[in-house]
């Protein structure tokens, strides 16, 4: 008999709403019936907030505030037909209302209406010119919109605001690239190179759009100035590397690639990838080693405070085989700040083929104490605590996971784990109640037939156990492993002549590998019938299966 373990997928769902605004209610806020539009709303009564306001509207088409709180309502449902109308209606009776302007730009969005939204947005800068806020949003929907004449002018206008910056000027590149107009970007660029030649920023910016566009000579020229006249920055050495590579220059390209990295002012995060393939390289080609070692040791005397340089350092030791010290150093990274899911996932799954038991239990728990509501981490740490035969620790994760489940299949599954790790423990009453709590959610037919085949296995509340298999395979029928379980609590009760026919068809409906036990179970079943000579058959069957 083998148990039905379910496969878990996690959802992630995040709801954005929109803050009130000042209400400006107009003449007939004092209403009952607006008081109970308000009262309905406050209290999360949403439908009879809606159904209120719709009469409000009724009594008074122009309302302001039932405008604006019903269409707030439509818009969090995500009914953005129904705001639109309304907001509509309220931002052209009430001009001055920013918070009306604000959802309707929001909801336009949604629709994907760039057009309106920022019409909405520029209503907004007009309104409130101190909040930089609506020259930003505006810029995003100009830019989606694909209106390069509003997108270069709020560009133009947080540039006034902030000054001039490598990000702003890439903004003006790709807006002029979109449309195909290569010469414009150029112009923007070769204007940047005039006005900040003191930022090496510009000078990498050049080179990449030069070498993009088929420049290489031009790029490699702009770079080798660059190395020169900032000789001590990381990043302008790395891309002089990266394009004296693409050309076949690799001895000149080792050499700035040493500088970038034995320099400070490149993060690990651009770092890593190529010390890694560097570390990869010289293994097999130790004239490399050399380079490789002066670059790893420049690395950890720059950076061996952050956590980072652990977790870098970590994946460098599994690249060596050398686990074991590799899960103290993802340790020493989580130490240091990096406590991610991820960073206790890759250690504890370390520990698992390193044996190193005591860690991984306590990697586990921390996880489970530190990640107590994400059920995508509790789902990981219970079947981790299960696939390794931890059952006080499985069964007692997923009793507490199960009611913070999101849905009822994730609950299901932690009772139904929390079940078979009781029963694992031979703590029968407690692994019938985790079963009974799935039970009471669905009547799961796995579930019944897990619960069935541990109560008869073990001979105990026999009735039941029939009437559990039953019930199972009624809902599943011409399923061997259910079948199975049938037989086996027919046998237990000493009825084996059924046990016997239910057995024959469970080998019979035997899908994929022939499974041991059920011949074992078989054979049991013959020799209870005196069938002794068929018994063997089925116990040379097992035998044969299990010596495979």
């Amino acid at each position: 008999m083998q148990k039905m373990i379910g496969a878990l997928i996690g959802v992630f769902i995040s709801i954005s709403t929109f803050a009130q605004g000042p209400s400006k209610e107009g003449p007939s806020a004092l209403s009952d019936l607006f008081y109970k539009a308000e009262t309905y709303r406050i209290t999360g009564r949403t439908e009879l907030a809606k159904e209120a306001y719709t009469l409000l509207l009724a009594q008074d088409p122009v309302h302001e505030t039932a405008l604006y709180q019903l269409a707030r309502l439509w818009f969090t449902e995500s009914n953005f037909f129904e705001a639109e109308q309304l907001l509509a209606t309220g931002t052209s009776n009430y001009p001055e209302n920013q918070w009306m302007w604000r959802l309707q730009a929001a909801n336009a969005r949604q629709m994907g209406d760039m057009a309106t939204a920022l019409s909405s947005y520029e209503v907004l800068i007009a309104l409130r010119p101190d909040l930089v806020e609506y020259v930003q949003d505006a810029l995003q929907s100009a830019v989606a919109a694909g209106n390069t004449e509003k997108s270069l002018l709020y560009l133009g206008k947080i540039e006034e605001l902030y000054g001039g910056s490598p990000e702003i000027v890439q903004q003006k590149m790709e807006i002029h690239l979109r449309n195909n107009d290569a010469k414009s970007a150029d112009k923007v660029l070769k204007q940047a190179l005039k006005e900040y030649p003191e930022r090496v920023e510009y000078r990498g910016l050049a080179a990449q759009f030069y070498d993009a566009n088929g420049k290489a000579k031009k790029a490699e020229k702009i770079l080798r100035e660059a190395v020169e006249d900032f000789p001590n920055n990381a990043p302008i050495a790395m891309e002089l590397a990266r394009v004296l590579q693409a050309k076949g220059n690799l001895e000149e390209s080792m050499f700035f690639l040493e500088r970038a990295l034995v320099l400070p002012g490149m993060s690990l995060q651009d770092k890593g990838p190529v010390l890694l393939s560097l570390w990869e390289t010289a293994k097999k080609d130790p004239s490399m080693q050399p380079m490789t070692d002066r670059a790893w040791a420049a690395t950890k005397e720059i950076h061996e405070g952050e956590g980072a340089y652990y977790l870098l350092e970590g994946e460098r030791l599994i690249l060596e085989g050398n686990f074991e010290q590799s899960v103290l150093t993802y340790l020493e990274a989580i130490e240091r700040g990096f406590n991610t899911p991820e960073v206790y996932t890759q250690v504890a799954e370390l520990c698992r083929q390193t044996n190193q038991d005591g860690i991984a239990l306590e990697v586990l728990r921390t996880m489970a104490r530190e990640f107590d509501e994400n059920i995508e981490v509790l789902s990981y740490v219970a079947f981790s605590y299960y696939d390794r035969s931890w059952w006080a620790q499985c069964a007692e994760i997923s009793m507490e996971s199960a009611p913070k489940a999101l849905d009822d299949e994730t609950a299901k599954w932690f009772y139904n784990l929390a079940g078979s790790a009781y029963f694992a423990q031979d703590s029968v009453e407690l692994g019938v109640k985790a079963y009974e709590l799935s039970l009471e959610i669905e009547r799961d037919a796995a579930a019944l037939n897990n619960l069935a085949w541990e109560l008869g296995k073990r001979g105990l509340q026999l009735e039941r156990a029939l009437e559990l298999t039953t019930e199972s395979n009624d809902k599943s029928a011409l399923e061997a492993t259910y079948l199975d379980t049938w037989a086996w609590v027919l046998y237990k009760m000493a009825n084996y002549t059924e046990a016997q026919a239910k057995m024959v068809l469970a080998l019979q409906l035997q899908r994929t590998t022939p499974d041991a036990t059920l011949f074992k179970h078989a054979a049991a079943i013959e020799k209870a019938l005196g069938n002794e000579e068929k018994a063997q058959e089925y116990r040379d069957k097992a035998k044969e299966l299990e010596g495979k």
